[in-house]
């Protein structure tokens, strides 16, 4: 394998990037693209999450109608804040992304739970079957249960959130906010109270997996009965 040499001004594709950050990089990532080829007219977005310890590097080749373009990013750290370590930045990251993914799977719930109980009553709409309506009945009270302690359902307006008690999903966005917001190392309760958090949405998802593993179940047999379609949980929407 051919070993790469570190870039240097007079390449003309790396004229304008930080040597000082290509140095701290292994030879080999010089090497590495990212490759984007687009149609004439195609528009294309994409979110990049950077973070880390050290400076990145992200080479992007872009091929638009047979014609390349070429563009080098270097991301590092602000040299601007000189009171936080890498190692405070990267908790920092790191416990981010922890939450926000847990955040995601709160969601996901709630988001599931709406869908079957809509799912739930369009079929209501096709029968009057006293068994499917006692089955569709206790299984829409179970998921709203799980729901309603995972976010706050009744709050309508501005003013709400001073009026009913906030919820797992609300708890856990302002504990997001806190941990990123600036530049440092978490207070050191934000991961005690992620901890506790975490412990909390699962079980609530504990609870939403057994009201599908009985409830949903004892639905689904009315609705086979009737010869109507089952309610089904649908593929997630937060990835």
């Amino acid at each position: 394998m051919t070993q790469l040499a570190i870039p240097t001004a007079r390449d003309e594709e790396w004229r304008y990037a930080d040597f000082a950050a290509l140095a701290t990089l292994a030879p080999e990532r010089f090497g590495e693209w990212k490759e984007v080829e687009l149609a004439p007219g195609e528009v294309r977005r994409k979110c990049m999450v950077l973070g880390g310890s050290a400076p990145e590097l992200h080479r992007i080749r872009l091929t638009v109608d047979g014609k390349t373009l070429t563009q080098p990013v270097t991301v590092k750290r602000n040299p601007l804040i000189t009171d936080v370590t890498l190692a405070d930045l990267k908790e920092q990251f790191d416990l981010g992304i922890q939450i926000r993914d847990k955040l995601s799977e709160a969601n996901q719930a709630v988001i599931n739970i709406r869908d079957l109980k809509k799912q739930t009553a369009d079929r209501l709409t096709k029968s009057q079957d006293p068994a499917l309506k006692t089955a569709a009945d206790a299984f829409s009270k179970h998921v709203s249960d799980v729901e309603e302690a995972i976010y706050q359902v009744r709050n309508q307006s501005g003013q709400d959130p001073l009026n009913f008690p906030i919820k797992i999903n609300n708890r856990l966005g302002t504990l997001l906010q806190t941990v990123t917001t600036g530049d440092g190392k978490p207070i050191g309760a934000a991961r005690p109270i992620f901890n506790d958090l975490s412990g909390e949405v699962k079980v609530e998802t504990d609870r939403l997996s057994k009201v599908l593993a009985d409830d949903l179940v004892k639905l689904n047999a009315e609705l086979k009965r009737l010869g109507l379609p089952e309610v089904t949980l649908a593929k997630p929407t937060v990835s």
